[in-house]
């Protein structure tokens, strides 16, 4: 773990000293220090139409099409589907729990922010496989305040390539999760890593 996340922790932790249990705090030590594996994504829609199938295109009728873009670029759009997520601790064979209140996820492609959003149902997190149902905004991500446009073209391009191109892209998240003190984000995004042979994605 980073530095400056050990110092975060440290500040909760003395924080909410005499309010919070030591297996609450156990618990959300674990979870930052978890390994987070994204095992399959299903029913993934966007603003009501199935994109699961979709490869490019010409795969969607022009009247989606036009809905989809107009969405976009107003920052209308909206996802729902079920992420299977697994999150492995350093213990496993300790049963933990932690109640994520909202989800800020970004989508980079080569290194680059492309897209970004916020889920802000809550989630409940226990370690092994979770099934979670989510819906979430999806917008451009912005360099230096300007929507990057070209980090979704490229998006788009790698997609209607019909190529594997999961090893180009990164995944990450940033949860808020509920203490006994109020909502507490983490300082840093966690990175989502995919197995090879996820042929769900």
């Amino acid at each position: 773990m980073k530095f400056k996340q050990l110092y975060f922790w440290a500040i909760v932790v003395s924080l909410m000293a005499g309010t919070i249990s030591c297996k609450q705090a156990a618990d959300l030590k674990a979870f930052t220090e978890a390994n987070y594996k994204l095992q399959g994504i299903e029913d993934l829609r966007l603003n009501g139409v199935d994109v699961t199938d979709k490869r490019s295109p010409f795969d969607f009728r022009s009247t989606q099409g036009d809905s989809l873009l107009n969405a976009f670029t107003t920052n209308k759009l909206k996802a729902t589907t079920i992420l299977y997520l697994d999150v492995q601790m350093p213990e496993p064979e300790v049963t933990r729990s932690m109640q994520v209140t909202s989800l800020t996820w970004q989508l980079l492609v080569d290194g680059r922010e492309t897209l970004t959003g916020t889920v802000t149902q809550p989630l409940h997190l226990t370690n092994g496989l979770n099934k979670l149902p989510v819906t979430s905004s999806v917008a451009l991500a912005e360099v230096e305040g300007l929507q990057n446009y070209e980090g979704f073209s490229l998006l788009t391009t790698l997609i209607s390539s019909g190529q594997d191109v999961r090893d180009r892209m990164e995944f990450r998240i940033k949860p808020t999760i509920e203490t006994p003190v109020g909502p507490i984000t983490l300082p840093d995004y966690i990175t989502v890593t995919k197995p090879s042979d996820t042929a769900a994605l």
